[in-house]
């Protein structure tokens, strides 16, 4: 979806969110299945191979599906550790096990229970829309952002390739990612 700047941040995403919630299921495999084998061809490159814990994410409102890549990363010595919102809006994450309990937070998304806070030394950042410079529209809350500005921590947005932007004002507080990966290619910040 090319959407042009005049169109507000706020109508973009309730638009991309509704495109991903409402494409077929065959189509969203497709696109996923393209899209993993991206990412996991990035994370063998440098600098993200070092990555010893991810911070991943539970897919909610048609995000890309990455739980077979969640597998493979598990089953090859890596931690995973899924978000959570705390003080001051920032997250925090928790050491996460895919056979492991999960409770839903007050936003009905499931984080680790109990949780073991670690520190991952890459994010996964799912990405509501996004630019070819690198920055993301996500659902308005600003906790990647946070997280991002408190410590310095590699991370790649994952997104579609139908979720591209032309461009959209960034704001203050908002931070580019230096990868985003789609099913069809990497796109670097520029």
């Amino acid at each position: 979806m090319r959407v042009v700047d005049e169109i507000t941040r706020t109508r973009a995403r309730n638009a991309l969110i509704r495109w991903r919630c409402e494409r077929s299921a065959a189509l969203s495999e497709q696109a996923d299945e393209a899209l993993r084998e991206r990412l996991a061809a990035l994370l063998r490159e440098e600098p993200f191979v070092r990555a010893r814990v991810l911070g991943v994410y539970w897919p909610i409102r048609g995000e890309p599906q990455l739980a077979p890549c969640y597998e493979r990363w598990e089953s090859g010595g890596r931690t995973l550790a899924l978000p959570r919102i705390g003080e001051g809006g920032a997250l925090e994450f928790g050491r996460w096990r895919r056979d492991g309990a999960v409770r839903a937070d007050r936003f009905a998304i499931p984080v680790p229970h109990p949780f073991e806070t670690v520190e991952p030394d890459l994010l996964l950042v799912p990405c509501v829309g996004f630019d070819a410079r690198g920055y993301r529209l996500g659902y308005g809350g600003g906790h990647y952002d946070r997280t991002l500005a408190q410590r310095p921590i590699a991370a790649i947005g994952v997104g579609y390739d139908a979720c591209e932007l032309e461009r959209f004002d960034a704001e203050a507080h908002d931070r580019p990612l230096p990868a985003i990966v789609t099913e069809s290619r990497v796109i670097r910040a520029r």
